[in-house]
């Protein structure tokens, strides 16, 4: 069991940090740093290992019964119950939409991390009737579908442009979901002709769901890469791989990342913003604790972050303490303003909404 109240214990053995705080590079004291924790973000919630089986319930395979992940999916909400589930995805690249609905709490995981691929190419300009041709596979989002999958994809696919809400390639509305040791990727990129930059292109949205945990996973896009949509609701981000170039981790729900690798990618530009938080002031936002922040080329020329005004009373939260950063990061001013009318908000005491403690590396604060 990940027993979160050692964040306490372990704060006391902190290496030695001695950087300036500025108006534009703020850094938690000491003595706030204890309010920033695995354990104040995730409250009562402590998540657990996440468990497979060596086979799964239902087995997701090329040449085997359930050949796509949603099969396997509608096949275990249908069976129902309150038991987890187990869905194993063997090697292979999964190309296709992946709608996850409430109902039995499942896992989802794959036999390798790189050699399960799920992906799609799905992007806002995309039409639905272009989207539907790129998802296939019509027989899972029929009538014998669970309402909610059969409804997001007649959703979208009736709409002249999708908008980002239908861009994943993996969205899911269930609470208590797991999902490792596999790749969600959106497709949509610096490969593409019409990637200019505006097209958001989302790998995974978990729409709602509360303790929900993601493990080992790699999740690539470019712009909007990881959406978490749900205020007041949990996600816990372990030992995974982040990548994009544009708001590529964003949202209003409180998340953990924990041991994470987040990959800025420079092929479309040198300049970006890695996330785009849109809290309300009473909730906790996001939190990046240990891991690094990484990138494949650029220097002082990225932000941390931006706070989306996604309503009236917004005020995105993101910490980022014990991280490893790289000479990407910019160096004296590394939080960003949305536009010119909403602007940076770094909180106040008892309640620092971008604040940093105790990194490292190269784009650390002096």
């Amino acid at each position: 069991m990940i027993k979160l109240a050692l964040a306490a214990a372990a704060s006391a053995a902190l290496p030695a940090w001695s950087a300036t705080s500025t108006a534009t590079r703020p850094q938690l004291s000491s003595a706030e740093q204890g309010s920033y924790t695995l354990a104040t973000f995730l409250g009562s919630w402590s998540p657990g290992t996440v468990g497979t089986k060596s086979t799964g319930d239902y087995v997701v395979s090329p040449s085997g019964p359930y050949r796509t992940v949603q099969a396997a999916v509608n096949a275990a909400i249908a069976a129902g119950g309150t038991t987890r589930k187990y869905i194993q995805i063997k090697a292979g690249t999964y190309t296709g939409l992946v709608v996850i609905p409430s109902g039995v709490p499942l896992t989802v995981y794959g036999d390798s991390q790189t050699g399960v691929v799920l992906q799609l190419g799905a992007h806002y300009a995309m039409t639905g009737s272009a989207f539907k041709a790129a998802v296939g596979n019509t027989a899972d989002f029929g009538s014998g579908a669970p309402s909610r999958v059969s409804g997001y994809y007649n959703d979208c696919g009736g709409r002249s442009t999708l908008g980002t809400n239908c861009t994943a390639t993996v969205v899911s509305y269930a609470s208590q979901l797991q999902i490792k040791n596999l790749t969600i990727q959106n497709t949509y990129g610096e490969n593409n002709a019409a990637a200019n930059g505006q097209h958001q292109a989302v790998a995974y949205l978990n729409n709602g769901g509360d303790q929900v945990q993601l493990d080992t996973v790699r999740l690539l896009g470019n712009q909007d890469t990881l959406w978490l949509a749900g205020s007041a609701k949990r996600t816990y981000v372990r030992n995974s791989f982040i990548q994009g170039d544009v708001d590529f981790i964003f949202g209003d729900m409180t998340a953990v990342f924990d041991a994470c690798e987040i990959r800025y990618t420079n092929a479309r530009t040198s300049t970006g913003v890695i996330a785009a938080p849109s809290h309300v002031l009473a909730n906790k936002g996001f939190l990046f604790k240990g891991g690094s922040f990484t990138t494949t080329g650029g220097s002082n020329s990225v932000s941390f972050a931006r706070q989306w005004p996604q309503n009236g009373s917004t005020t995105g939260q993101m910490i980022v303490r014990e991280v490893a950063l790289g000479g990407h990061i910019k160096k004296t001013a590394p939080w960003a303003d949305w536009n010119a009318s909403n602007k940076v908000n770094y909180g106040s005491a008892g309640n620092r909404r971008l604040a940093e403690y105790a990194n490292t590396g190269s784009g650390a604060a002096p």
